[in-house]
């Protein structure tokens, strides 16, 4: 969503992009962030076309898109970490805020100060957790490379060459 303001008044504008014509394209063995292990990926090209209002506005062309086969997701996203940033400091200044607020408290007070206080503890210990993972390299330098001698999508042998390829739907295996 793309947030436009017009004076006073304020609205959402529905943009994204459609994925005309999928054909799948390369496949290889992948570290998929959403199924936390070693998956095959799947290349997708499409012929991507931009929206506004769900109106096709903007052809941009030919991509590829790599998705896990086992969930369908992006294998390297990585799943929003600066919203584990955004969270923790934001509980941190309310907290900060609600211990150095009221001079007398009262049961409230006392309550939701160490309540925030630990929501706030929770995110960081999140965000440190999250620093604590191997990168993607190391995770992808554990994996071996894709061996396939056979298409996965239409069973056919692949020719040898620079890069391993099916002679009847085109596929190269990365």
């Amino acid at each position: 969503m793309l947030a436009t303001d017009v004076g006073w008044l304020s609205m959402f504008v529905p943009t994204g992009a459609y994925h005309f014509w999928p054909k799948p394209v390369g496949f290889r063995n992948d570290y998929c962030y959403s199924c936390a292990r070693p998956q095959r990926s799947v290349a997708t090209r499409t012929f991507d076309v931009g929206h506004i209002f769900w109106i096709p506005v903007l052809p941009v062309g030919f991509w590829k898109h790599w998705s896990c086969a086992k969930c369908g997701s992006e294998p390297h996203a990585t799943h929003y970490r600066w919203a584990k940033w955004f969270w923790s400091l934001l509980f941190a200044f309310i907290a900060l805020a609600a211990w150095l607020g009221t001079p007398k408290p009262d049961v409230f007070d006392w309550c939701s100060r160490i309540a925030v206080t630990l929501v706030a503890a929770f995110f960081f210990i999140r965000v440190l957790r999250s620093l604590k993972q191997p990168s993607l390299r190391a995770r992808l330098g554990a994996i071996s490379p894709a061996t396939d001698v056979v298409c996965p999508f239409c069973s056919t042998p692949l020719m040898a060459g620079t890069r391993w390829s099916c002679p009847a739907c085109g596929v190269v295996r990365y």
